[in-house]
């Protein structure tokens, strides 16, 4: 086996390795690395003896470790995090000045659930079974755990 395919083999190898941590996770590109690798520096040894062998394996491993150490030091798994944040969130029933009673108006159509405002406070509501359309009247009839339940105010 030739210089430049046992090079070339290694080179894939630590290449593969590297797209498998900051690329594509999983575990088959990062097993066929290794293998490329094991293979490699195996025929080194086979071909050149145990000193070539031993250095041809000092050399990958101190390359590896470094290219895989400076990558984490410069911060190159930003380009793959995900930074976005979630807003919303549930109904807090407790936080609500919403009682029974409290007549509000429909932002969205209720099938049955929508968000409706009532007391100048903007809450996901639940219509018991009816559709209530858009910019209709509504009245709070139940508050229970963390639902908000109303029906269509008669006009």
């Amino acid at each position: 086996m030739t210089l430049s395919l046992i090079v070339g083999m290694i080179f894939f190898g630590v290449l593969l390795i590297l797209i498998e941590i900051f690329v594509t996770p999983g575990f088959v590109v990062g097993v066929v690395g290794a293998l490329f690798l094991v293979i490699g520096i195996a025929y080194t040894y086979n071909e050149f003896g145990a000193l070539f062998g031993n250095i041809t394996l000092g050399i990958t491993s101190v390359f590896l470790g470094t290219t895989i150490v400076m990558a984490f030091r410069k911060g190159a798994w930003k380009r793959f995090a995900l930074t976005d944040v979630i807003e919303g969130k549930a109904n807090n029933i407790h936080e609500l000045r919403i009682d029974v009673g409290d007549v509000g108006i429909t932002v969205s159509a209720l099938r049955p659930a929508g968000t409706a405002i009532i007391n100048e406070q903007r809450a996901e509501v639940h219509a018991d079974g009816e559709f209530i359309l858009a910019n209709e009247q509504i009245v709070v009839v139940k508050k229970n755990h963390n639902r908000i339940y109303i029906k269509k105010l008669k006009s």
